[in-house]
């Protein structure tokens, strides 16, 4: 049986026990347990602190390459569109920042814009289908050649007509484009006349720290619609089409894999891609389309300087 100086032994070894522990960790344990502690702290602000200047070094080599383009870009471009009228298109989601350089580039080329105007969610919203469905039969009646069985390409042939032609039918479009409560179209500086040539500013990827690249919205859910608006716009007028082509949803991705006929240039946001838009625009008015930039699906980084005459 077990007896009081069973229970008595089993109690005392349990405080020796804690007695040595408390011991140890006061002692010999505690300053060993101390200097691993102390080193990973040193070693993990070693490790930031090279990630820091690493990064600092990389925004100091993208300002660099920046600042050089944008020198460089002051003598090819000049001339390359000399006399050409354009008309910017922004896009849901397109930021200020970019149209305000790709407005810079176009005017270093010799461009006057003409214009300036917003596409709305209403283009892609899946709930507003039916209403383009139907609307699109009203556009048609003021188009030479309408694309009958594209509802958005059909009125992509009226966004470039009422912004590249002038008389009754371009008014009447633009009048279509801008109606109703939840208009196709709103004018953000009004046309003084009818472009030569459309620029088109999409959204850039938006990159959540930890998670891999997502589009920023477009306006809606329908597969496709962009790429049927834009290309019917570009069936019509010289269209250039700068975007991101980071992920697969992204748009100029989208115009690319879907192969629809519209010059594009990715990177949206970088001084390269605003640079290469007034030189993609001159050569897609040459007769030329074709995809620049970076991501899949370029032809090339950007086009061809066009030659100048000694």
């Amino acid at each position: 049986m077990i007896d009081f100086r069973y229970h008595l032994v089993s109690l005392i070894s349990v405080f020796l026990a804690l007695a040595v522990g408390v011991v140890l960790g006061a002692g010999p344990l505690q300053n060993s347990l101390g200097t691993a502690l102390n080193d990973q702290v040193t070693s993990l602000r070693a490790d930031r602190n090279e990630i820091k200047t690493r990064l600092e070094q990389t925004e100091a080599a993208v300002n660099d390459r920046d600042a050089y383009i944008a020198a460089a870009a002051g003598a090819y471009l000049p001339g390359a569109l000399t006399g050409r009228r354009v008309v910017l298109v922004v896009l849901p989601e397109a930021q200020g920042g970019d149209i305000d350089l790709v407005t810079s580039q176009l005017e270093t080329a010799g461009a006057t814009i003409v214009g300036r105007v917003s596409l709305t969610t209403v283009w892609a919203d899946s709930s507003r289908e039916t209403f383009r469905s139907t609307y699109s039969g009203q556009f048609a009646g003021y188009l030479s050649a309408p694309a009958s069985n594209d509802t958005n390409a059909v009125l992509g042939q009226g966004l470039a007509t009422a912004l590249t032609t002038s008389g009754q039918n371009a008014t009447a479009l633009s009048d279509l484009l801008t109606a109703s409560n939840t208009p196709l179209m709103t004018i953000d500086a009004a046309p003084t006349g009818p472009a030569d040539c459309l620029v088109v500013i999409g959204p850039r990827t938006t990159v959540v720290p930890g998670t891999a690249p997502s589009p920023a919205p477009t306006g809606g859910t329908t597969p496709g619609a962009w790429n049927s608006a834009l290309g019917g716009a570009a069936s019509v007028s010289p269209t250039v089409v700068l975007g991101a082509a980071d992920v697969s949803t992204d748009l100029v991705a989208q115009l690319r894999t879907s192969k629809t006929a519209v010059t594009t240039v990715d990177s949206v946001g970088q001084a390269a891609a605003a640079a290469s838009v007034p030189l993609a625009l001159a050569s897609t008015i040459a007769g030329t389309r074709g995809a620049y930039g970076f991501d899949d699906g370029a032809d090339a980084v950007m086009p061809q300087v066009p030659r100048t005459n000694p």
